[in-house]
């Protein structure tokens, strides 16, 4: 949804304002309607409730994308109508009309949308820390899911007067990636199956309210102008699709909507519940409310019996349901699954001696006739490609496993998954290759977070203990990240090579991409176990002991729900784990085998300084590790500290020659040192090309030694005198 959410939002917004004011016009010219009660039922009616057409798109497989679509704008303009309905009807029941009153309302509509949507995010994200820190169960999380409905609704709509149902939808949503995404692979079925129970009762209670409030004689009465507003609502609806969606694709440089894709959102667009919702909470005081009544449930009743009934066959018409040749193939490999599956549970029955050889064949000529398949002429392109398809699904599910054990954190997990989301994108689109060989065209957002916060940290003095920490931070991350991929690659390339059906050559040409992956992860491990060996033992005996720990809790609570063990043998058991796991103290970087004043002695400008000026430079310097890539300072940007390296290497570039290397520098060697003199702008920018722990001191901090030691004082006085002098003669 995030990835269509430009043509979402156009269709939820734009869109329905369009149609709004398509609707009044018409009604206004063709049936002489008061012209603000036209655009009132405008509002009411351009909102989308594909119910019937999204649990038919499941049913019959259509496009994942076309779903999305759909059930996208569905969500959204929801909010949109009942906004645009509010400001519509306040305006109608003062007959107070002026340009200025549209102005008002436009920039009401905005505070009402967006203010909605900030409050529902913020309650969400509140909402999932609150679950995730508390370790609450299953149950709780389905209790509080409620909770946060009617708090999102209650607190937008009577406290802070902005969109109730934006705020739900916004907080459901953010309760969904941060809240549901955390809790244990088992629990997340368990959550969705029941939220989909709860709609499935909730739509149902919906439209039988639908039937009970039609009065079919009264609205047979006036089948012409409910006929008028029919043509009307699939007059916005096609000009609103056709036109909006193919210019946003083309806007956004999104992949194309078939216009068979288009023929289904347009006549898919039903209205349902909301609507009858919306008209039947107009005062009573309202002229022509029972007109509106009339009006809308007509539409209702055509869109539901005759729009809901034909989508099926048009679907077909237009062949959105029919399979692809990927599919096709994809078919073919599960119908070869479940034949051997099949096979295998016969035979062991044939070993049991439950039946005979000569029942065994012919129950296994049946199974093979119900389970044949079709051979489907491929390349071998598009086999490896259906092969590698089910591997990033493997990927997934063991993410999903390692994340629930503890062995990643939920940052990681994300940005991970996003990568493994972008690799399924490209061999999709047969673009397929090594993740270094094709990088994406940008940066994930979690990447891009990581940068800016070093970019804007590196270089600041009072932030050194901040960056200290995010580095390492992020050091441990990648190492997790590291060994996960790694496990992740041993998973996926032995169910590759257990794979059925499937040519070995084909399969030895993906499990290569796994290997040399392995191969990179692996060398990425051995390489910190060889530089940082005090801090790769420490954080890999802390995070094993905890993944343990995380296992041994998961199987109290599955023998606990399986009646294995009781519930106080369980609390004891969950009593010494937790405690155990609180008891885990926080894993630092190692002090340096190398005394840092050596280090800082051999600095030019500091050397031959006595022991003691030099032990109080040693007070003041900061060690912060920078990972493979990192910038440590950037060309153009101003700094005032000098760096020694501890241990690692780093690369000297400017950025319009980036492939050029200008110095490299290793262990024992400083760079930047002329910003003890000055607040100075870079010349040129310094990369990290291994990890890389460093020594950082600044100006400030020199300049405070330097007023208890005569001789540094001295010594930076000269450099200065000289720096300037060399400056006159330039």
């Amino acid at each position: 949804m995030v990835k269509d959410l430009a043509p979402v939002l156009t269709l939820a917004v734009p869109a329905l304002l369009i149609s709004t004011m398509i609707l009044g016009v018409g009604l206004w010219l063709l049936l002489k309607m008061d012209f603000l009660l036209a655009l009132l039922f405008g509002a009411l009616i351009s909102a989308t409730d594909p119910v019937a057409v999204i649990a038919l798109f499941k049913e019959l497989g259509v496009p994942q994308r076309l779903s999305i679509l759909v059930e996208g704008e569905s969500l959204l303009n929801d909010a949109t109508a009942i906004v645009v309905f509010n400001i519509i009807l306040g305006i109608t029941l003062t007959r107070v009309v002026s340009w200025s009153d549209f102005g008002g309302a436009l920039g009401e509509f905005f505070k009402v949308f967006l203010g909605g949507a900030i409050l529902g995010v913020l309650i969400g994200i509140i909402l999932s820390e609150l679950l995730y820190r508390l370790k609450l169960g299953v149950s709780s999380y389905l209790i509080l899911s409620i909770v946060l409905a009617y708090a999102c609704f209650t607190i937008a709509e009577h406290g802070l007067h902005v969109s109730g149902v934006m705020s739900v939808v916004a907080g459901a949503i953010t309760l969904g990636v941060l809240g549901v995404s955390r809790i244990h692979q088992d629990a997340t079925y368990v959550v969705k199956e029941t939220w989909e129970i709860i709609a499935l009762v909730c739509n149902s209670l919906l439209f039988l309210l639908v039937g009970i409030s039609i009065d079919l004689p009264r609205l047979l009465g006036r089948i012409d102008v409910i006929l008028v507003a029919i043509i009307l609502v699939l007059i916005a609806r096609a000009l609103t699709v056709y036109s909006m969606v193919p210019v946003t694709m083309r806007l956004f440089s999104l992949p194309r909507v078939s216009m068979g894709e288009r023929h289904i959102m347009w006549w898919g667009g039903l209205k349902g519940g909301l609507a009858i919702a919306i008209v039947m909470s107009i005062p009573d005081e309202l002229a022509g409310k029972s007109f509106l009544v009339e009006l809308t449930l007509g539409v209702v009743m055509f869109s539901l019996l005759v729009n809901a009934s034909t989508i099926r066959p048009l679907i077909k018409v237009l062949g959105i349901d029919r399979l692809t040749e990927d599919e096709r193939l994809e078919l073919q490999q599960a119908l070869t699954n479940a034949r051997s599956r099949a096979n295998d549970m016969l035979a062991r029955f044939h070993k049991s001696s439950l039946i005979s050889s000569q029942t065994l064949n012919r129950i296994s000529g049946n199974i093979s006739n119900i389970l044949s398949s079709r051979t489907v002429k491929v390349n071998v392109d598009q086999r490896i490609r259906h092969l590698y398809i089910p591997a990033l699904r493997m990927e997934n599910e063991s993410l999903k496993q390692y994340f629930d054990i503890g062995l990643i954190p939920y940052y990681t997990y994300m940005d991970i998954k996003n990568n493994i989301q972008h690799d399924r994108e490209n061999w999709m689109n047969e673009n397929a290759g090594e993740e270094e060989q094709h990088p994406p065209t940008q940066h994930s957002i979690f990447l891009r977070i990581e940068n800016t916060l070093l970019k804007q940290l590196r270089e600041l003095d009072w932030a050194t203990f901040l960056l200290t920490r995010c580095q390492y931070f992020r050091f441990s991350q990648s190492l997790q990240r590291d060994i996960a991929g790694y496990l992740i690659c041993e998973n996926v390339i032995e169910k590759i090579k257990h794979e059925a059906g499937v040519d070995n050559d084909q399969k030895n040409i993906v499990i290569e991409v796994y290997e040399k992956r392995l191969t990179r992860r692996k060398q990425r491990i051995e390489d910190i176990a060889r530089d940082f060996p005090e801090f790769f033992s420490r954080i890999v005996n802390s995070l094993l002991t905890r993944v343990a720990l995380n296992v041994a809790g998961n199987w109290a609570e599955d023998a606990l729900h399986h009646s294995e063990i009781g519930t106080k043998i369980f609390s004891n058991l969950k009593q010494v784990i937790e405690s155990a796991l609180a008891g885990q103290s926080a894993v630092s970087l190692p002090p340096s085998r190398v005394k840092p004043e050596e280090l800082i002695g051999k600095i030019p400008l500091l050397m031959g300084l006595p022991e003691t000026v030099l032990n109080r430079l040693v007070e003041h310097a900061r060690p912060v590790t920078f990972l493979t890539g990192d910038i440590i300072i950037g060309e153009g940007e101003h700094g005032d500290a000098l760096y020694v390296i501890r241990h690692g290497h780093v690369i000297v570039y400017r950025e319009d020659n980036p492939d050029s290397i200008l110095a490299e520098f290793e262990d024992g060697e400083f760079f930047g040192e002329m910003a003890l003199l000055g607040d100075q702008v870079r010349t040129a920018s310094v990369k990290a090309s291994t990890p890389t722990t460093v020594y950082r001191l600044t100006r400030s901090d020199v300049l405070a030694v330097a007023e208890l030691e005569p001789q540094l004082k001295q010594r930076l006085q000269q450099a200065e005198s000289d720096r300037l002098h060399s400056t006159d003669a330039g």
